[in-house]
């Protein structure tokens, strides 16, 4: 199947003519009818007919030119759209149906793009042939034409191409013929002006060929390597898509292949029951299972809830125990309590009498202080008194007075020191 028939190629031909014949029609209504008469476009136009030929081609390729020009944003956009499904290894070939519906869902515009057209063509001849053999070739196949037919679109293009400047030059001779014809030596001088005249128009009429003609090649090559990416681009998407995708089957071996496949379905079917009869005593082996683990689940609750109440019972009399011990423990801390401030009642009664003994023993060491203050002022006074006697020769009445001085002091400090050492 081809991506392009020909009908469609005659089909846009067709249609570019006669945009061309309207963009001619225009062209020279805008020269014939507008300012552009006085211009150089009109000189290089409209001086012959040649160049209305020349013009008339250009229109009908430069038509042509924008038409595919259009379609290109077309193309690349369908590049980007996901048209198949993720692969995942080799896949069987009643799945290339499934492929050619998603194809053939997408919207008009899209399956009237090259690689809409290359898909289909593909998986067609996977579902029509029943197997993926030869499908290599096959996509091949498809690669090549599709190139053939994306060089053959561009005939037109070439066409004007290559007859332009054969034009130009048939209306430089033509107008060179015109102006050399029927003239003689004699009349040379007065006919120069024309003859000069037309071979002017003759060069204006290769100028504008050599214009259309380089304008054309420009097109064609812009535009075939612009659309030779685009359908190399589908060549990689096909590459990578669909070519190594589905199974490939032997035709020898089909027979077999039925035979084991009928063999499998029977086996199924044989598995299935046999799965769903086990699937039924798995179920009621299960269901009692569940039974019996519910009433062991029951046993173990009231298992657990008796061994609670204990637990319970046996917390409650550890804390009738625990508050007991702490009640007592409080009544004996308040009996050490009771001892101990006795004992310090005890203690600072006695430090009391300590203090009233210190006090005492101050008293006396002050009046201690005192007498000695006393005795040693006596003591001046007797050796005052010793020396006076020295002096005077009254040593035995001294002596007399010193005794009885001495047994006075005596009398005086013996109440004094009897407390003092009571005391001490």
């Amino acid at each position: 199947m081809s991506p392009q028939s020909p009908t469609t190629r005659r089909h846009g031909m067709d249609f570019s003519f006669m945009l061309g014949v309207a963009a001619t029609a225009g062209f020279y209504a805008m020269v014939f009818f507008t300012p552009l008469r006085n211009t150089m476009l009109y000189t290089y136009t409209t001086e012959h007919a040649v160049e209305y030929v020349i013009v008339a081609l250009f229109c009908w390729g430069l038509m042509d030119v924008l038409m595919k020009v259009i379609a290109f944003p077309k193309e690349s956009l369908a590049l980007r759209q996901e048209w198949l499904p993720q692969r995942n290894g080799r896949e069987p070939i009643e799945n290339a149906q499934a492929m050619l519906d998603r194809v053939r869902s997408q919207p008009q515009w899209m399956q009237d793009t090259k690689v809409a057209k290359r898909l289909v063509a593909a998986l067609s001849f996977v579902t029509e042939k029943g197997t993926a053999d030869d499908y290599r070739e096959h996509v091949q196949y498809l690669a090549d034409l599709d190139d053939e037919n994306s060089h053959a679109s561009y005939g037109l293009i070439r066409f004007v191409a290559g007859v332009s400047p054969v034009l130009g030059f048939l209306g430089t001779v033509i107008h060179f013929g015109t102006a050399l014809s029927g003239i003689s030596f004699d009349d040379l001088v007065e006919r120069l002006p024309g003859v000069v005249s037309e071979m002017g128009s003759a060069f204006n009429t290769t100028t504008c060929a050599l214009a259309a003609a380089m304008t054309m090649m420009f097109a064609l090559f812009v535009c075939e390597r612009i659309e030779r990416g685009i359908v190399h681009a589908i060549d990689r998407l096909i590459e990578r898509e669909l070519l190594n995708r589905f199974e490939i089957k032997d035709p020898s071996i089909l027979p077999f292949l039925s035979v084991v496949q009928s063999a499998n379905q029977e086996a199924l079917a044989s598995i299935g029951a046999t799965l769903k009869g086990q699937i039924e005593i798995w179920g009621r082996t299960l269901d009692a299972l569940f039974q019996r683990f519910d009433q062991r689940q029951q046993h173990e609750l009231q298992s657990w809830q008796a061994a609670l109440d204990v637990l319970q019972q046996r917390h409650e009399a550890y804390d009738n125990n625990l508050e007991e011990r702490l009640h007592q423990s409080l009544v004996m801390v308040d009996d050490k309590q009771e001892q101990h401030l006795s004992f310090i009642h005890t203690a600072v009664a006695k430090a009391v009498d300590v203090r009233n003994d210190f006090a005492g023993l101050a008293r006396s060491l002050e009046t201690i202080a005192r007498g000695e203050g006393k005795l040693a002022e006596t003591q001046a006074v007797l050796s005052d008194n010793l020396r006076v006697i020295r002096e005077t020769q009254q040593i035995d009445e001294a002596l007399h007075g010193l005794t009885a001085a001495i047994h006075l002091l005596t009398t005086r400090h013996s109440v004094p020191g009897t407390r003092g050492a009571a005391a001490a």
